[in-house]
């Protein structure tokens, strides 16, 4: 449609009044002339925005698409390659000296019953001799988030308080590796365990994979975890029995969770290793949880001890499992005292 047509409908439409009139007059259909008439107002709507000037043209602020495609794949590649070098994290020892960890279970430290009696005795068995470190399965705190936040009605510290306790126990466990478990890991991206972690100790969610390397170039393989699949009420250690058959190869798989422990070996016969399989209570005295559900309440193996002697070839000698830390000292100083 031209211009002039929809100017000539306007003036038909201004000499006779209306538009049933304009038509009648000129022959054009009513809804020709309608139609005419909203382009001519459109055409003068458009004229009237015109400006005496011209605004600066706005570049375009987001990034070309093919840069982004770019920078993702450049992403997933560090990301894959992060990911397979923590299949086995590697611990460098600097001497083939024996030496002992001891794997704390649950401590959940702000809670009313924490176990303070027996977590102190292990952290001063810990601090007691320079050849050993702290490792911890998780669930250092309660942690409450979303529904749970009330159960901070029913204990005495703060969610601040619990912070400082938890800081305090890393501090003074002497750490080599720190597990986050379910409560830990509520916290999300904002986990201030990584951040207390630092660069002093490996710190992973959930679970972690280590294979501490001696330089009489042996080697000790450890699978730790918060909690592994499977569960038996007639076997504690069923999940750990699963991964040592079907999953990872191993000296030790331990792992926390429960609120129970247990301790044994098995043997790898084609590699003629000797295997531990571990589960740690923790020092939640009373659980209310356990309580409800009908479980027993254990009252040992809050931490499971592991002593390593990477100068002896014997399998049995080479790598023991204590269910009391107490123990677990007295073999290691037996071990520091005998010649290698």
């Amino acid at each position: 449609m031209t211009n002039d047509k929809n100017q000539e409908a306007y003036e038909a439409v201004q000499a006779y009044g209306t538009i049933r009139e304009a038509s009648d007059a000129t022959g054009i259909p009513r809804s020709t002339l309608h139609n005419r008439l909203k382009s001519h107002e459109n055409q003068l709507l458009m004229k009237s925005e015109i400006k005496p000037y011209s605004l600066p043209k706005e570049e375009e602020d987001d990034v070309d698409v093919e840069e982004i495609v770019d920078m993702l794949h450049k992403r997933f590649q560090k990301r894959k390659k992060h990911k397979e070098s923590k299949k086995w994290l590697q611990v460098n020892m600097e001497s083939d000296e024996p030496f002992g960890l001891v794997w704390l279970g649950d401590p959940h430290i702000d809670d009313n019953y924490c176990d303070w009696d027996v977590l102190k005795e292990h952290l001063s068995i810990i601090n007691s001799n320079d050849r050993i470190f702290g490792c911890s399965l998780g669930d250092f705190q309660n942690n409450w988030i979303g529904r749970l936040s009330r159960l901070y009605g029913e204990q005495e510290n703060s969610k601040k308080t619990a912070l400082k306790l938890v800081e305090w126990l890393i501090d003074s466990m002497k750490p080599m590796i720190l597990i986050a478990g379910n409560h830990d890991m509520w916290s999300g991206a904002g986990d201030p365990l990584k951040w207390m972690a630092g660069h002093r100790a490996i710190m992973e969610d959930w679970e972690a994979r280590i294979q501490i390397n001696f330089p009489n170039k042996t080697n000790i393989r450890i699978h730790a975890a918060h909690d592994m699949p499977g569960h038996s009420q007639w076997n504690a250690l069923h999940a750990q029995t699963k991964m040592a058959k079907f999953k990872s190869n191993s000296d030790l798989y331990i792992s926390g969770h429960r609120h129970n422990w247990a301790l044994a070996q098995m043997e790898e016969v084609e590699q003629k290793k000797i295997m531990w399989l571990a589960r740690a209570r923790g020092f939640k005295y009373h659980d209310s949880y356990a309580f409800v559900k009908g479980f027993d309440q254990q009252n040992f193996g809050q931490s499971i001890m592991q002593v390593i002697d990477p100068r002896s070839h014997d399998p049995f000698l080479r790598h023991q499992c204590f269910p009391c830390p107490k123990m677990g000292h007295q073999w290691l100083l037996h071990l520091q005292s005998q010649k290698e």
